[in-house]
């Protein structure tokens, strides 16, 4: 087995765990199986605490057509600085069960 594949089995086994302990660390694994993707779009709003930002994005390929959809941020911190109306390129990842996790994102 190759060490990438053991980081990943690895990284995979801790958030199996963590889910299972109800831990809120859980909420912030990304695995390997996600999909991840990268767009340009305008900020239209912050959720509490800056827990997620809302963004009117172009049409992804392979994803979604143009549209404005919430994503989750891994921190409050990976928002600071940013502000409402302000464009902006981003990543994230699209996980298995529905959510959208910022990996990303920079001021235009």
């Amino acid at each position: 087995m190759s060490i990438g594949k053991v980081v990943v089995l690895v990284g995979a086994l801790a958030c199996i765990g963590l889910a299972q302990r109800s831990s809120p660390a859980a909420a912030h694994c990304v695995v390997a199986s996600d999909e991840h993707y990268s767009a340009r779009g305008v900020i239209k709003s912050f959720g509490p605490k800056r827990a997620d930002v809302s963004i009117a994005h172009e049409k992804i390929p392979g994803f979604m057509e143009a549209m404005t959809m919430s994503f989750e941020s891994r921190s409050p911190e990976q928002l600071a600085g940013l502000e409402v109306g302000q464009k902006v390129a981003f990543t994230f990842a699209a996980t298995a069960d529905g959510r959208r996790i910022l990996d990303g994102i920079t001021r235009l």
